[in-house]
């Protein structure tokens, strides 16, 4: 690896070379390289040469772990916020600075003159962690558009929970959201603060997809006898970096926390919890709507470590028992307007949370769902399979998504999969029948499902609709670290044996594909992004009296970047999308009638084009029906005014005449 990456720096820097220049980048790699191989020649053959910096750094355990951090650190912030991303680009270059950090890190950490296992364990975890959270925390900033193709939206759909006063809007109605209210409420909660920012928003969602993660591994992967503390914190961190993987959404997230923390307690606690799990996880997506019972029938009838272990009889009433909760409480969901009615008959409830919470419920009810069948009943299965088609070539490496889901699947479990076998085998984990048929018959429903949901048309870009599995995974894992795992991979650390291999693939795996392609965040030039901001405001201003459809970039009206309008909540981008990939040409009936009457002053969207991209590109079917429903008729009676691709903004005005162009058919 090292002489590939000597050739790509050879490549990459050529032409200077032959006309006689020598750049900085170049002569900053050229140190580091033959400063590694120093040190790695050093390391191998004549280590005595580092006993006086090994003595210095011996004195203080502190100062290793902070020199190995720092260490791990310098390629991360190269490659995610440095200029020099870019000659350091090529994939050879990548692996020897990201391999070289980790082998010094080890070392610096390491209690001997070398490298041992455990510490390339714990270098290969700093380094993961300090990637998985640089890279998700690189967007923290106030750009005033979206970054991704509906991150604006969403984070006006967030807002109107609790910031419904931030809108021109009658504050007794609804705010209709194409969201469901457990993500709504989630995200939402920052909008109970006086002032939040773009940059506020964007740090508390990138929260949300890291430490909760972290947060269930810490409880679930607990601590057990025989074990130091300081495994139980490296098992939550790696927690995280598996579930980042999805990456999973939250709120199934918290629901599984709860259950894990019902698990600690007897039965009465235990029950609660999982309800509010049940309800929780349902509340927030119906393919949830099982998963906790799931979980916590797992965790009942496997775990080892309660007393009601010893009597089958009491593992079978628990399991049943939180099983029954958890279903109970996502049925008490949906039958919520049954059980809202009887509670307003006990007593009045009208708190602003509470009143946001139900005008929210009734909002998705009114808007997600449409004319839906009831939930879960058999016409709802049939709508949920047949409403939208079916990308069964997502599987497999696409465009979309570049390993498929498949492979993509077995790169995120096979390290995880692998060391489960190997200590079941050698350590004989004691599962009877019952207890393994379990696992098998949740594990494949959840596979299933998961695998079904990922090859609907706007799915496969990821692993995260195989959140179900992966939680399953975890608490498998979970349970096997708690039967003597953990003590079991401890031990074979310490003696350097080649499962250690296998723990390091499990951590260094998760970021593996971001690692070899991340760069940082490349943004407009300030002075072109005020001129698009200035232009969206003069227009705004200028029609303030008539009708502004926000179709893209609502987050402008939620923090303040334009005038305050009539807000206009139909017709957002994300919801359209939905209906365009379901081929609903009734539900864009309205929509095309008040364009044909210009009922709009002004459109701000993204750039519309009339261009069928076919199949084959990344997520081209999603596009090729968006243009048919939404690009060619906003296109053909509205006309853009003003068009910034670097922002991905358009300002669109009526026309004066219907498009007539060769191949379009205006509806």
């Amino acid at each position: 690896m090292t002489a590939k990456s000597c050739i790509s720096i050879y490549e990459r820097y050529v032409e200077f070379l032959q006309k006689g220049s020598i750049v900085v980048s170049f002569l900053f790699i050229v140190f580091v390289t033959v400063f590694m191989l120093v040190f790695f020649g050093i390391l191998l053959w004549k280590p005595t040469l580092l006993q006086s910096i090994f003595l210095l750094k011996s004195k203080s355990i502190l100062f290793r772990r902070i020199a190995a951090g720092v260490i791990c650190f310098l390629p991360i912030y190269l490659f995610i916020f440095h200029r020099w991303n870019e000659p350091y680009h090529a994939q050879p270059i990548r692996i020897f600075l990201y391999v070289s950090a980790i082998i010094l890190s080890a070392w610096v950490l390491s209690h001997e003159n070398r490298v041992t296992m455990g510490a390339l364990v714990s270098a290969s975890l700093c380094f993961s962690v300090l990637f998985a959270l640089c890279s998700q925390f690189r967007d923290v900033n106030n750009y005033p558009f979206s970054v991704g193709w509906s991150e604006g939206n969403r984070m006006w759909d967030y807002s109107v929970l609790f910031g419904k006063k931030l809108y021109d809007w009658p504050q007794d109605q609804t705010i209709p959201a194409y969201i469901d209210v457990g993500r709504q409420s989630l995200w939402g909660v920052i909008f109970l603060l006086p002032r939040v920012s773009i940059a506020m928003m964007r740090g508390w969602n990138d929260f949300l997809f890291t430490l909760p993660y972290a947060l269930l591994g810490w409880i679930l992967l607990r601590k057990t006898e025989g074990l130091n503390q300081k495994y139980h914190f490296a098992a939550g961190l790696w927690a995280m970096l598996f579930l980042i993987q999805g990456p999973i959404y939250t709120p199934l997230i918290l629901a599984a926390v709860l259950v894990a923390i019902g698990r600690r307690f007897s039965a009465v606690p235990a029950i609660l919890l999982t309800f509010l799990a049940g309800y929780y996880a349902v509340m927030s997506r119906s393919t949830w709507v099982a998963a906790p019972a799931a979980f916590a029938v797992m965790l009942a009838f496997i775990e080892q470590r309660r007393s009601y272990d010893l009597h089958p009889g009491k593992r079978w009433l628990r399991s049943v028992l939180v099983g029954f909760a958890g279903l109970s409480g996502a049925v008490c969901f949906l039958k919520k307007d049954s059980v809202m009615n009887f509670l307003h008959k006990i007593a009045e409830f009208g708190t602003i949370i509470a009143q946001g919470s139900q005008d929210s419920i009734e909002a998705v009810s009114q808007t997600a769902a449409g004319n839906a069948p009831a939930m879960l009943s058999p016409e709802w299965f049939q709508y949920f399979l047949t409403r939208q088609p079916l990308l069964w070539n997502r599987l497999w490496p696409n465009e979309t998504y570049q390993p498929g889901i498949l492979l993509g699947l077995l790169m995120a479990i096979l390290p995880l999969t692998i060391i489960l076998i190997v200590w079941t085998i050698q350590k004989k984990w004691n599962l009877d029948t019952w207890q393994r048929l379990l696992l098998i018959i949740g594990q494949s429903a959840f596979l299933g499902v998961g695998i079904l949901i990922s090859v609907k048309i706007g799915g496969g870009s990821n692993l995260h609709n195989l959140d179900m599995f992966l939680l399953g995974l975890l608490i498998i894992a979970a349970l096997a670290w708690e039967a003597g795992m953990g003590r079991w991979l401890a031990e074979n650390i310490r003696a350097e044996k080649w499962i250690s291999l296998f723990v390091i693939a499990a951590i260094l795996l998760p970021v593996f594909q971001d690692a070899m392609h991340i760069e940082p965040k490349k943004y407009p030039a300030a002075e072109t992004t005020m001129d698009a901001v200035e232009k969206i405001q003069q227009s705004v201003a200028a029609h303030a009296d008539g009708e502004i459809l926000f179709m893209d970039q609502r987050q402008m009206l939620t923090f303040g970047l334009v005038p305050k309008v009539s807000l206009i909540a139909d017709y957002e981008k994300k919801w359209m999308m939905d209906e365009a990939m379901a081929d609903n040409g009734q539900f864009f009936q309205p929509y095309i009638e008040d364009l044909k009457s210009h009922r709009f002053d002004l459109i701000i969207s993204e750039p519309l084009w009339i261009k069928f991209q076919g199949e084959g590109l990344d997520f081209s079917e999603e596009n090729d029906l968006f243009v048919k429903w939404v690009s060619i008729p906003t296109l053909c009676y509205y006309e853009p005014q003003e068009t910034f691709l670097d922002q991905g903004v358009q300002i669109l005005v009526p026309r004066s005449q219907v498009l007539q162009q060769e191949g379009v058919v205006c509806p």
